[in-house]
C-alpha cells in the first residue's frame, strides 16, 4: 500500500510519517526527525575527499519546507545534529544560522547522539535546547540509541534503516525507512549524505520505505 504521507495511531496518540523523512505529532504539534548530520561533507572535504558541497543547505532546504508545511511549533532532533568536530566551520554555521533566522519563535531540542558527545553541542545562538539519551515524553521515550530489551515505548534514531526489494531477476532497491512496531519507531536518517544499513523487523513490525515522494509499508514476515 502507498500513499504520499502515512497516518497511524501509535501509544495513544495521531502521528504521521512524512515522505521526506519526518514524523509529525499533531497532538504536541511537533516535528521529529534523525540524524541530520550537518557538516558530514565539510568533514569529508578537510580530509582531502571530494564530495559536493551543497549537502547541508539543501537538507536545510528540505527541512524548511517541513517546517512550513506541517506549521510546526516544535521540532525534535533525536540524536547527530552535527557530524563531527572538523564539521563545524563557519560556512556550516553561517548556514544554520541563517535558517534559524526564519524559525526564531520554533523550539527545537536535540537529544544528544554518539556524534554529539564528540562534535559538541551546537552554536548557542542557533538557540538548541540540548538534553540527554533517553529523555521522557508523556506518552514514549526519545533516544538516539534504540534500547533492548525496552522500558518504555521510544522514538530513536542511530541505525539509519534501510530496507532491501528484490525485483524480478537480480534487481535490487534500497530505501530508507521507519521501523514501526508496537513499542518502537526508529526513524531514517533525514541528513541525505547518510549511508543506509539494512534491517530485520521484529514480530508484528512493519518497515515504511520512502522514496521521497511516496511511502510503502512492508509488514514483518
Amino acid at each position: 500500500m502507498s500513499k504520499r504521507s502515512y497516518p497511524l495511531d501509535w501509544q495513544g496518540e495521531k502521528i504521521e510519517l512524512l515522505p521526506d523523512r519526518a514524523i509529525f505529532g499533531a497532538k504536541q504539534n511537533t516535528l521529529y526527525i534523525a540524524d541530520t548530520h550537518f557538516g558530514k561533507a565539510a568533514t569529508f572535504r578537510k580530509a582531502g575527499i571530494p564530495v559536493s558541497e551543497h549537502t547541508t543547505e539543501e537538507d536545510l532546504q528540505r527541512l524548511e519546507k517541513l517546517v512550513n508545511d506541517t506549521q510546526a511549533e516544535r521540532l525534535v532532533i533525536l540524536g547527530d545534529f552535527l557530524h563531527a568536530r572538523a564539521g563545524r566551520t563557519e560556512p556550516v554555521r553561517t548556514l544554520l544560522f541563517h535558517w534559524r533566522e526564519k524559525f526564531r519563535s520554533l523550539a527545537i531540542i536535540l537529544i544528544r547522539g554518539n556524534h554529539d558527545l564528540q562534535s559538541g553541542d551546537p552554536w548557542p545562538e542557533l538557540n538548541i535546547e540540548c538534553l540527554p539519551d533517553p529523555t521522557a515524553e508523556p506518552n514514549w521515550d526519545l533516544r538516539h540509541l534504540p534500547q533492548e530489551p525496552m522500558c518504555r515505548p521510544f522514538l530513536a534514531g542511530h541505525i539509519h534503516p534501510g530496507y532491501r526489494i528484490q525485483g524480478k531477476g537480480r534487481d535490487t532497491l534500497r530505501c530508507p525507512c521507519w521501523v514501526v512496531g508496537p513499542t518502537r519507531i526508529i526513524l531514517p536518517a533525514f541528513g541525505s549524505f547518510t549511508g543506509l544499513k539494512n534491517v530485520r523487523l521484529f514480530e508484528k513490525e512493519v518497515a515504511y520505505l520512502t522514496n521521497g515522494e511516496e511511502i510503502h509499508a512492508i509488514p514483518s514476515k
